[in-house]
This record gives structure tokens, sequence and C-alpha cells, in this order.
């Protein structure tokens, strides 16, 4: 009986990806926007925009790795990335010194999270990364890029912060 009600559970449960709730258009983000607290009052602000780069940095990797084209991705990451930052009242710009870098604490958590999906992470860079011909996407390669990758993705945020100064 256990495990009929088990089974029963796996099959009449909503789907759910990376944890957070789909419809049939994606991502629910208003769900999201709603139901996704993070524990804020207990941790900080800065560490919730921490979990929050990181969650967003790994649906990008998870997103690519369902075979979804890397710009999709990164949008439907951008959009889960804003619900959560808007669902929990934070706002993106505490993220940011002065001088549009992310503080080092924040960036330095961040990694840290985005490094939970590191797994992931190899197996998408195959379909993220395009090399000049001649060269060979080799495993020593793949753990490179894999070791760069939580930095890479939030120094496009710095880089996109540092434009929109100007």
């Amino acid at each position: 009986m256990k495990k009929f009600l088990v089974l029963l559970f796996l099959v009449i449960s909503p789907a759910v990806y990376a944890g957070f709730p789909e419809s049939v258009n994606g991502y629910d983000i208003e769900k999201i926007k709603k139901a996704f607290r993070l524990p804020c009052k207990d941790i900080g602000k800065d560490e919730c925009i921490s979990r929050s780069l990181g969650l967003a940095a790994c649906v990008w990797i998870f997103e690519i790795n369902r075979g979804v084209e890397q710009g999709a991705a990164l949008r439907t990451s951008d959009s889960i990335f804003l619900a959560l930052m808007s669902g929990n009242k934070l706002d993106v710009n505490n993220m940011f010194e002065p001088d549009g870098t992310i503080k080092l604490h924040i960036k330095r958590e961040a990694v840290n999270r985005i490094n939970f999906c590191r797994k992931a992470t190899i197996e998408a860079i195959p379909n993220m990364v395009k090399l000049p011909d001649g060269m060979e996407l080799t495993q020593e390669r793949i753990e490179g890029l894999a070791n760069t990758f939580p930095n890479m993705y939030l120094n496009a945020f710095e880089q996109i912060r540092k434009t929109k100064e100007k």
C-alpha cells in the first residue's frame, strides 16, 4: 500500500524541475514569485541574493541540459532570478559595489552555490562552447571551463551593470 501511495504521488505531482513549478508555458514565474521564500530574515539579504544568483545560474545549466537553446535558457534563468529577487523583496542594486562589481562576499557565496550544479555544468559545456576549427574540447578543457563558469556568469552581471552606468 505504501509503495502504491508513493507511486500515485509521483504520477499526479505537478511538473517541477530544479525545484520550481512549471506550467504548460514553462516555469510558473508568478507562482515562484509568490511561493518561493528564502529565509532572508535569518540569513540576511546578501546571502539571499547569493542563493538567488546560484539558483539562476543552475537553472541556465539545467535548461541547456534539457536541450533548450542557450539564449532561451538564459532568458528563463533571468526570469527566475528576477522572480526570486522580487518575491523575496530583494533589490538587485544591493549586490553591487559603487564601481559596478558584485560585492566580494556575495560573489564568493554565489560561486559556492553555483558549484552545487558543477556536474550538470560539465555536462552542459559541450553544448555551450564552440571552439575554433582544429581545437578539441578535451575533458581537461571542459573541467577548466566548468571551473570558470561561476565567475563568468557573475561577470556578465557586472558587465551589464557597468554598461548601464555609462
